[in-house]
């Protein structure tokens, strides 16, 4: 006996539309990843880290220019080369700047150092001609470190006075002498806040620097001062201590006679 096989009318397929979502990662967490990964990688990997997205360039840039270094014209040139428009420029990230040359270059640094508006520390090596006056420091600058054999007390003064926000300030070198006649008051035009450190060294460590400091008219408070010179400079050295003593918490002071060093170092909370 034949049976009939019941044919069963299948549906079509139903048609579903994918939606692909992106899960976005927020910047903070980007921001803490890369400065993890900045931490243990050279050069080379953050510029790799910069390629990766669109979103992960600011942070790399953070890290690539937090130091630059210009030594020579040509260095600075090439920035301007690189970098033609300040508003892409990656100056905001730039909080070390290191100059180190012998050339008169200023003239052409002069337009782009307004850039930096970030910056924090700035270290001037000098060989050779001092720095003109119509160079100027971004107001940002909280560290200034000067090393040089070419400079006098009243060009030092002259950079000094341009950063208001400055707080630890580091002299050495060769200081260059100038008449007497120009050297009083040359410190009533400064205007820091010099809460942080102060170190002297060789030329720097006399009493005239010192006295420049101490005719700042909204005072010192130095939390530590680090006095290092070839011949006895102590009362200087304790005039400082003594402008200082409501936030002096270490004070050093070595003198190098001979050859032989004498060490005299001493923290306290007063």
């Amino acid at each position: 006996m034949g049976s009939k096989s019941s044919k069963t009318k299948r549906r079509p397929p139903v048609k579903t539309n994918t939606v692909a979502v992106r899960a976005r990662i927020p910047q903070e967490i980007l921001d803490e990843i890369l400065d993890y990964l900045a931490a243990d990688s050279d050069l080379s990997s953050l510029r790799s880290y910069s390629l990766v997205s669109r979103s992960w360039v600011p942070s790399c840039r953070r890290h690539l220019f937090h130091t630059i270094h210009f030594n020579s014209r040509k260095a600075v040139l090439s920035w301007g080369e690189a970098f033609p428009v300040p508003e892409g420029s990656p100056a905001r990230h730039v909080r070390d700047l290191y100059f180190s040359t012998g050339d008169s270059f200023y003239e052409t640094l002069s337009a782009y150092t307004p850039w930096f508006t970030n910056v924090e520390r700035v270290t001037l090596l000098r060989d050779g001609r001092w720095i003109p006056t119509f160079w100027r420091l971004p107001q940002s600058v909280t560290s200034l470190t000067i090393k040089t054999d070419t400079s006098n007390l009243v060009q030092i003064r002259d950079i000094m006075v341009q950063l208001p926000n400055l707080d630890d300030l580091s002299l050495s070198g060769a200081l260059v002498p100038v008449d007497n006649r120009s050297l009083p008051r040359i410190g009533t035009a400064l205007g820091g806040r010099f809460g942080g450190r102060l170190q002297l060294t060789n030329g720097y460590a006399d009493e005239d620097t010192v006295n420049m400091l101490l005719e700042v008219p909204t005072g010192l408070r130095f939390t530590e001062v680090e006095v290092f010179c070839r011949h006895k400079r102590l009362l200087s050295t304790v005039s400082l201590a003594d402008a200082c003593c409501n936030t002096l918490v270490k004070l050093s002071y070595t003198v190098s006679s001979y050859c032989r060093f004498h060490p005299f170092t001493w923290s306290s909370g007063f």
